[in-house]
Parts: C-alpha cells; structure tokens; sequence
C-alpha cells in the first residue's frame, strides 16, 4: 500500500476537546470532494489516546520520550497515477491551496508534517483488524529517526530484513496480532501537494517511516515472564541499532474509518520510490 500520511499536532491554544471536534467532522467534511479525485481509496484518522494506560507502557519498554502527535490521517492511495492525473484539475489545485487557511486555527504547522510511506508487512492475519472504538484493539505508532551515522535506506534494510525477521521469530510470544512497517519514500506528488499547501510543516527528513502495531490490550496485559523480557530485551537492543529512540514518538490510539474502498496497489517502480 501507498499512504500519504500527516501527524499532526494541534496548537498549544486548542484543547483537545476543540481539536477533537474540528478533526473528526469539519475537517473531513472538507477533504471528502477532493479525496475521490485524487485516488484516495482508504481515509483513515488515527487518534492518538494521551492518557491511556498503554502509551506509559510502550514507552517504558522503549524508552522513548513522551512528546507526541494528536492525530494521523492515513490517506491509501490506489494508484499514483490516479494522484498524479487528480492534481492536474484545477478545482482540486484550487481546495488543496485553501486546507493551510482552514487548518490554521487548529494545528502547530510547525510541529507537524505529511509524508508518504510503502507497507511492508511483517506479521499480517488472514483476516484484518482495525483499532475501532466496538473492540479492544490498539494501534501503536513509532515514528522512526534512523541514526545519524547511517543512510535512510541502509537503516530501512536493517529494519526489514533484520529486526522484521527477529520480529516474526516471536510472533508467538509478541502481543501484536498485526504489525506493519511504513517505509518513507520519496516522491513528486508529495512536493506538489506541500506545494500547494504551503504551509511552514516541521519536515523531518531524518523520520525513515513509522512501525504500526495492532494490539488487543487485554495480551498486552498478560505479558510478562522471563521468556518475554528476554524477547523484548532483544527487540529493543536491536531497534537501537538503527533506530534514534531518544528522537522517536511512541504512542496508542484509535481508528476511525472515514473513507474505504477496496484496493489493489501496483508494484513500486524502484525500491522505496514512487516516482
């Protein structure tokens, strides 16, 4: 899958109640002419959950810092072609270039940003989840800075093929029942869109994509042992590796389904491009 993603965080003078409200309503109710257009097959807002219980927990064991994000929406995208093509239509050039003036009231362009990730799943069920407020699942994001003695793409090889690997030798003991890796790539498309935009985003061009965990809380729970300290001791040395935790956000929430079609992604063109 390709998803353009945008973590937001909301302005110091709004509460979270206010954010709230304007995110999940208005908010969507403006993107959703322009989704369409433009090839968004899946609009899916993740809510971050500040004060639940799970987030103390994950970042204990990862020991990364409490700074987060409020939200991410997670547009899916079909085909890029169908982006490409969408981006071109001058109504849509012309929504695209009044979202920062709408979004202004509400998020801290500065601390925030978009941008866009291929899936490589790691360990994916038959049957799929999602993190709705019906169930007790999770959905645990990891925004990832590769170590700065490293290239983006060998730290998003040593995440693939290395800790993905050790990953799956625990899927026994690990309390995910679905985890994906969102590898960064770079891309045109998501130039011309910030383009439009113009807002003044935060751009970390250092984040080498986001690990997304779904987890059902009451396993969370139960996880405990020395056969699990032992898997998550290895889990965490690993990550370090290539991984800045110091400069990773770590957090729980949920999801709210906005949009969804069914999808059939064509094959990247080159490794971790879309162009």
């Amino acid at each position: 899958m390709l998803t353009l993603n945008y973590f937001v965080r909301k302005r110091a003078d709004v509460s979270r109640e206010q954010f709230r409200e304007f995110w999940l309503k208005e908010h969507f109710e403006r993107r959703r002419p322009v989704i369409r257009e433009i090839g968004v097959k899946k609009y899916v807002k993740c809510e971050t959950l500040h004060d639940d219980p799970a987030n103390g927990l994950l970042r204990g064991i990862y020991g990364t810092p409490e700074d987060t994000y409020d939200f991410v929406d997670q547009w899916v995208i079909g085909d890029l072609a169908d982006m490409k093509r969408g981006l071109t239509l001058e109504n849509v050039r012309e929504a695209i270039q009044g979202w920062a003036k709408e979004e202004s009231p509400f998020v801290d362009f500065s601390r925030s940003d978009i941008w866009m990730t291929v899936d490589v799943p790691q360990l994916f069920p038959r049957n799929d989840i999602e993190a709705s407020w019906e169930n007790t699942y999770l959905k645990a994001i990891m925004v990832a800075s590769y170590r700065p003695e490293l290239t983006m793409t060998g730290a998003q090889l040593h995440w693939n093929a290395c800790h993905g690997a050790l990953a799956r030798q625990f899927a026994s003991f690990l309390p995910y029942d679905k985890y994906i890796q969102a590898h960064r790539l770079e891309s045109a498309v998501l130039d011309d869109l910030k383009g439009l935009m113009g807002a003044a985003f935060e751009e970390r061009l250092c984040v080498m994509g986001q690990a997304e965990v779904w987890m059902d809380r009451r396993a969370a729970a139960n996880l405990s042992g020395p056969e699990a300290d032992r898997m998550m001791q290895m889990l965490v040395e690993d990550i370090s590796l290539f991984v800045q935790l110091e400069n990773a956000h770590l957090f729980a929430g949920k999801e709210h389904v906005m949009h969804s079609e069914p999808i059939i992604t064509p094959p990247l063109p080159k490794l971790f491009s879309a162009d």
